[in-house]
C-alpha cells in the first residue's frame, strides 16, 4: 500500500512540476489520482500515461496556447486520442506533428475537426452526457467502468480502455447507444490478453 501512495505523490507531483496552466490538465490529472488504484492495469502504466499527457500539453502549449486550450487530450497504454476542433489545417497538422515527436506515444488517433471551437454550450452539455455515461457504467453488472475512458466531443463518444469479452464490450456500448444524445460511437478498445485475466 506504501508504494501506492509513493506512485500517486508522484502523480500530484508531476502536475504542479509541469507548471500547467490550463484547467483540462489540473481535472485530468486529479481524475487519474482519484481513480489510479482502481484500474486493472499495472500502477506503473497510469503513472506513463499521466507523466505522458502532461509532456504532451506542455510541448503543445509552447507551440500555441490555444491548442492546449481547444484540444481534447486522452492517453492510454502510449496511445493518444485528439479531439476539439480549430479553424484551419495548419494548425491540425502542426498539433499531430507536434504529438508524434513526443518521447514515448506511440499511436495517435487524430479525430480534430477542421471547424471553429464548439461554443460553452456545446461542451457543457457533453460533459452532462459523458457524466450520465460513466455512472450509468458504474452501476451496469459486468462491467468494470474503471477499465475505460470516456471522451465525448460534439456529440460523439470516444472509448478506450481494455474490455474483458466481447459481452462486456457489448455492454458497455448498449449503455452508450442508449443515452440521450449520443451522435456516435467510435470505439477504440482492445482485449485483455490471457496474462492478464
Amino acid at each position: 500500500m506504501i508504494w501506492k501512495l509513493s506512485y500517486l505523490y508522484c502523480l500530484v507531483s508531476l502536475l504542479f512540476l509541469s507548471g500547467c496552466q490550463y484547467i483540462g490538465t489540473v481535472f485530468s490529472a486529479s481524475h487519474k489520482v482519484a481513480s489510479v488504484v482502481m484500474d486493472d492495469r499495472a500502477l506503473m502504466d497510469d503513472y506513463n500515461d499521466t507523466k505522458l499527457n502532461i509532456l504532451i500539453r506542455n510541448n503543445l502549449t509552447q507551440q500555441k496556447l490555444s491548442y492546449a486550450v481547444d484540444i481534447e487530450l486522452t492517453v492510454f497504454e502510449g496511445a493518444v486520442l485528439l479531439n476539439g476542433a480549430l479553424p484551419n489545417e495548419h494548425y491540425i497538422d502542426e498539433v499531430a506533428r507536434t504529438v508524434w515527436q513526443t518521447n514515448g506515444v506511440q499511436k495517435v488517433y487524430n479525430y480534430i475537426r477542421l471547424d471553429n471551437p464548439p461554443s460553452i454550450n456545446v461542451v457543457n452539455e457533453d460533459a452532462v452526457v459523458s457524466a450520465k455515461i460513466r455512472y450509468q457504467l458504474s452501476i451496469t453488472r459486468g462491467v468494470s467502468s474503471v477499465n475505460y475512458k470516456i471522451t465525448m466531443e460534439n456529440g460523439i463518444v470516444y472509448l478506450m480502455g481494455i474490455s474483458e469479452n466481447q459481452a462486456e464490450l457489448d455492454s458497455v456500448i448498449a449503455v452508450i447507444k442508449n443515452t440521450v444524445n449520443v451522435k456516435d460511437i467510435i470505439v477504440l478498445t482492445r482485449f485483455k490478453t490471457a496474462s492478464e485475466k
